[in-house]
């Protein structure tokens, strides 16, 4: 089972859902995290604070490129002289998955859907598409986030991406909740309530309710096997 953590744009708790999502497996199926391309290395590692929020039974896999500045990873890229290249992700991905078998394996994304990874315009919706994994978007619950979470699965759908639901990450709001699931098309799978503090004790507790309906559930397990096919 693979499932790739996207969102409406940075700072929206892509980390923090992929951490719950992680220990909510945690005891029924072996869990592992990758977030492929990272950058802000030298405020903090997301995968450095998903094993802290997880603990050691979830696998953190390194990263295939990090970087120091809290920056779009192209432009990143560019001033650490590299280029972040599709296929060497992808080559990562398919021993990676098979390393895994029958297990959890959560992809984190980085910045939003359309985030450049490279000075071409390869997109993070590129790399996406080619993983062929069903993605799980994060958006925020408050003001804004109808507008920002339309225009994130419209963008998914027009390149053909699988999604697998919506979280949305925040104090609990009905109506928006109500005008994503009727105006998206989709399902809001959990809705993840502000962590505070942020720690393993808060991540294991949001875990045991989270994906109630097993929406998620259900569409990894139906997750396609023929992911991590090669760049066009």
């Amino acid at each position: 089972m693979e499932v790739a953590v996207t969102g409406t744009g940075t700072e929206i708790g892509k980390t923090v859902v992929s951490a719950v999502l992680l220990a909510h497996c945690v005891g029924r199926t072996h869990a592992t995290y990758w977030k492929p391309v990272a950058t802000g290395a030298v405020e903090g590692s997301d995968s450095l604070e998903v094993a802290s929020l997880v603990g050691p039974e979830v696998r953190i896999l390194k990263e295939c490129y990090r970087f120091g500045p809290p920056l779009s990873p192209h432009l990143a890229a560019r001033l650490a002289g590299v280029e972040i290249e599709p296929e060497r992700i992808l080559s990562a991905y398919r021993r990676h998955r098979e390393s895994v078998g029958d297990g959890l394996l959560v992809v984190e994304g980085i910045g939003g859907l359309l985030v450049p990874l490279t000075d071409r315009g390869y997109l993070l919706a590129d790399l996406l598409r080619a993983l062929a994994l069903p993605c799980l978007v994060v958006a925020s619950s408050q003001l804004g986030t109808i507008n920002h979470t339309l225009l994130t699965l419209e963008a998914l759908r027009s390149r053909g991406l699988s999604l697998a639901g919506v979280v949305l990450n925040g104090p609990a709001n009905l109506e928006n909740r109500r005008a994503i699931e009727q105006f998206g098309r989709t399902r809001v799978v959990a809705e993840l309530q502000p962590l505070n503090p942020l720690s393993r004790e808060t991540v294991a507790r949001a875990a045991s309710g989270f994906d109630r309906d097993r929406v998620l559930e259900r569409c990894l397990l139906g997750s396609r096997p023929d992911a991590g096919r090669r760049v066009s």
